[in-house]
């Protein structure tokens, strides 16, 4: 069974023509277009997920900072 994805239904609920045709392996006119948008979409993706274990990071060191700071004072 194959899975259907959001963006396919959305294509074929718009036009129904465009979504026989790439089924079938027809590239429309903009498909270049749709390639750098593809592109540009992994591109970000990357970049959200560095930025996620960046924000993780700064976390994780200011409570490792704070865990110093309160074992030198009680110390």
């Amino acid at each position: 069974m194959r899975i259907l994805r959001a963006s396919e239904i959305n294509a074929f609920h718009y036009c129904q023509r465009a979504w026989w045709y790439r089924l079938q392996g027809i590239l429309g006119e903009n498909s270049m277009q749709m390639e750098a948008g593809e592109v540009a979409h992994r591109v970000q993706a990357r970049r959200l997920r560095q930025a996620l274990w960046a924000v993780r990071l700064a976390y994780f060191l200011l409570l490792l900072v704070v865990l110093l700071v309160a074992w030198h004072w009680l110390a």
